[in-house]
């Protein structure tokens, strides 16, 4: 939500379909979004400038971004916390502002990504041996563990781009087997289900 108001000033509504394209069609439930604007307001990181009235309908806030929503905008795309990291919403939110950030950040966020599905990987092949006598268990075994090598494969292209075409390695640089859960402070605003920056 904070990246989208970056561009400008924008209601509600405008925010929400934003943030939906930016994040490659995820829906965004009102629940969520104006809630998450109320917090930011509290913070001093956005500010309501007016309200439209379209004939007809009842009038709808506009928001800015203020300076210390810029700061904390910044603050929050380039945290690295391996227990932000292992949601799959925080990762692909820090992507999806790639742009905003120099190549050193990209990279320290790709590493993180990275050592946390290598330690998925490791932990699932771990349990290997005890999968063998429940067949069905060890074809989601191998699922997973094929995402996470896809995944691994598209943050080494992801990391060649960060840098510029040049072959970059997102190299680990931390991570938990099991992965965590996004809580607050996060770069999509609470947790991986109350809104986006």
């Amino acid at each position: 939500m904070l990246r989208v108001l970056a561009d400008g000033e924008r209601h509600g509504y405008e925010i929400k379909k934003q943030v939906e394209r930016i994040l490659g069609g995820r829906s965004i439930n009102n629940n969520v979004l104006y809630p998450a604007l109320r917090r930011f307001e509290e913070q001093g990181a956005i500010q309501r400038v007016a309200a439209q009235a379209d004939p007809g309908r009842p009038p709808r806030n506009v928001y800015r971004l203020t300076d210390t929503g810029h700061d904390l905008l910044q603050s929050m795309i380039r945290d690295a916390d391996p227990a932000l990291l292992a949601d799959d919403n925080e990762f692909q939110t820090r992507v999806a502002f790639f742009a905003d950030l120099d190549a050193g950040d990209r990279l320290r966020i790709l590493g993180v990504r990275r050592g946390i599905l290598e330690a998925r990987i490791a932990h699932m092949e771990s349990l290997r041996p005890d999968a063998q006598a429940e067949p069905w268990g060890l074809r989601v075994m191998d699922f997973s563990i094929g995402r996470y090598r896809d995944e691994l494969a598209w943050i080494d292209a992801l990391a060649v781009t960060a840098t510029g075409g040049t072959a970059a390695t997102a190299a680990p640089t931390g991570g938990t087997a099991t992965g965590g859960t996004a809580t607050g402070g996060t770069a999509t605003g609470g947790t991986a289900a109350s809104g986006q920056p």
